[in-house]
Parts: C-alpha cells; sequence; structure tokens
C-alpha cells in the first residue's frame, strides 16, 4: 500500500474508534430530515434584540437550604464575621467573656459593630449579610455560601452558556433556570444561526429581579465576563451586578480532597451516582455547532443542548448538598 493511502487508512481508523466522531456520526443518521420543534418542543420568541429559539423543561428536584433561624445560630459564635476582629482578636474576646456576637453587643468599643450585624441578621437582607461576611472571609468560603439560605430559592438564577471558544467568539446557547417549589424550569435560548446571538444573550436578563442571585460552575470567571463582554462587542448595555455562588471554587473547598477532580461530571457521578450517556465534551462543543450548520441537521445540536440542561440541573443538586454538609 503506497505511503499516503497507509496514512490516510490510519486516519480513518482512528477517527472509528473516537466516540467522539461515532456519536457525531450516529446523531446525524438519526436526526437527518427531523426539526427543532419535532425534537425539542420549543418555540420562536421575539426579543428586544431580534428572535431566538427556546427550549423549556422542568424537572422534579429536591432543593433544600438551610433556614435562616439555623444560618443564624452558627454565625453568631463567630465573633471573626465583625470586621476587625481576626483569630487573635476573637480569641482573647472569648476569654474575656464575649462568646458570641449577642453578648459582643456590650463591648464598650465594638459593641455597634456587632449590633448593626445582628440587625441585619434580623431584617434578612441577603445581600447586606453577604457583603458583611466577604469583609472577614474569603468569596469561596463556606461562610459566605451559608448566606445563600437567606435568599428566596425562586431569586436563584443558575446559568451557563455554551460558545464556539474560550475568547471573543460567538455564545451559542445561553441556559438559565429557576426555581419553583418542587420544580426547577431550565430555559436555553439557542442560536440557530449566529445572526441571533443577541436574542440569545438577552435571555440572561429576562428573569432577574433586584433580588436575584447568580449561581453558576466558574461561572464568575468565565460565564458572566464572557457575556458581559459579548453585550459589549453589541454595544448593549445590561446591568448583570448581582450577587454570585460559583460552586466550582466551593467545590474544591468541600470535596477537592477526596474526589480525582473538581469537574461537574465528576461531582455527579461521585455524590448523586449520575452517569452521563452521549454526552459531548466541551471541547468539542464548537465542532458539533459547526457540523450542524455545514449539514443542516439538528442531530449535533441534540447532545449540546442536554449538556447544557444537565449542567444547570446539577448546579442546584450541588447547592442543596453543600449547604447539607455545612
Amino acid at each position: 500500500m503506497p505511503l499516503h493511502q497507509n496514512n490516510s487508512h490510519q486516519d480513518h481508523l482512528r477517527e472509528s474508534l473516537d466516540p467522539v466522531t461515532d456519536l457525531k456520526r450516529r446523531l446525524l443518521n438519526e436526526y437527518q430530515d427531523k426539526t427543532l420543534d419535532e425534537v425539542f418542543g420549543g418555540e420562536e420568541i421575539e426579543t428586544t434584540y431580534g428572535t431566538t429559539y427556546l427550549i423549556k423543561s422542568r424537572d422534579k428536584i429536591d432543593f433544600c437550604l438551610k433556614k435562616c433561624d439555623d444560618i443564624k445560630k452558627s454565625m453568631i459564635g463567630d465573633l471573626k464575621l465583625i470586621p476587625g476582629i481576626g483569630p487573635a482578636t476573637e480569641s482573647r474576646l472569648k476569654k474575656e467573656g464575649f462568646t458570641d456576637i449577642e453578648k459582643l453587643q456590650n463591648h464598650p468599643k465594638i459593641g455597634w459593630k456587632a449590633e448593626m450585624f445582628l440587625n441585619k441578621l434580623e431584617e434578612k437582607d441577603s445581600s447586606s449579610i453577604i457583603e458583611l461576611v466577604k469583609k472577614n472571609y474569603p468569596s469561596s468560603h463556606e461562610r459566605v455560601l451559608e448566606c445563600a439560605g437567606y435568599k428566596n430559592p425562586e431569586h436563584f438564577i443558575f446559568m451557563d452558556i455554551e460558545t464556539l471558544g474560550l475568547n471573543h467568539q460567538p455564545v451559542i446557547l445561553m441556559g438559565e433556570a429557576t426555581l419553583k417549589k418542587n420544580e426547577i424550569e431550565v430555559r436555553q435560548y439557542l442560536c440557530r444561526d449566529l445572526g441571533e446571538e443577541p436574542a440569545v444573550l438577552s435571555g440572561i436578563t429576562s428573569h432577574l429581579c433586584e433580588e436575584s442571585a447568580f449561581v453558576s460552575f466558574n461561572g464568575a470567571s468565565f460565564d458572566l465576563p464572557y457575556i458581559k463582554n459579548r453585550f459589549d462587542y453589541f454595544q448593549i448595555e445590561q446591568d448583570l451586578s448581582r450577587t454570585h455562588f460559583d460552586l466550582y471554587h466551593y467545590s474544591r473547598r468541600f470535596w477537592g480532597s477526596y474526589l480525582p477532580n473538581c469537574r461537574l461530571t465528576t461531582i455527579e457521578r461521585h455524590l448523586f451516582d449520575i452517569e452521563r450517556v452521549d454526552d459531548v465534551p466541551g471541547s468539542h462543543i464548537p465542532g458539533y455547532y459547526k457540523t450542524y450548520q455545514k449539514e443542516d441537521n439538528i442531530g449535533p445540536l441534540v447532545p449540546i443542548i442536554e449538556h447544557n440542561r444537565m449542567d444547570i440541573v446539577t448546579l442546584a443538586l450541588i447547592l442543596s448538598r453543600m449547604h447539607d454538609e455545612i
């Protein structure tokens, strides 16, 4: 066999052994001539920035955070929550009889700080409490995460995006979800073509209010800055400054010492016994989307949409599990 034919044969053999390529080929065959409506039952919607395709799904979920009274009891014994008090000062104050923040109100110099903090706990003003806690603890500390219990569960915005690259590339799928009673509703805004990106981006604002708090997995470092950059690219002004619970950093603190890694799928497998089927790794999503564009076949979109949906649902499971372990 000539050398170039041998190389071609080896390339074909490697491709046939690649499960990601095999999955793409199978999806192209399975979904040939099928439409988005047939598969996802979504709808075309009109936004301020044009039209896009919205896919909705609901899942039952067992979601529960620590109650405000339990959080208060936990926090009252931690004098380090008061600005200016570190471990050494806390130790000294407790020896002097100021064993908790309620007793600290009687301190002649810093009693006003303790009173202010307790007033915030009573008001249940989650944003103010979080800002006070962050003055003495890093954002990834469980004390900050504990404050999520002061939020109304319906105000959490679980979010995740899929893009065509890591820098300055279009957002092809915007996923966000909210909780209602024992269900999580996921809304996914899909770029059927790249001209719909501004409308897709606007999905992140669809359920935002002043009390909203983002929940993501590495979203503070990637997703939210990426979204802001794309809004800037299209010269769209949006205020996305909200409380943000980035569960990637908390995951490393909670489980980094005994899990093989803190990838989302690893956490799913080890903590929730979830094993994804026909999942497409994030690094292959751009290639899958480009195949969808080239072949005009929705098959390669199917695992992208399911990957994004699963990521979002898992965020809610992880937040609830973390609060259970605090």
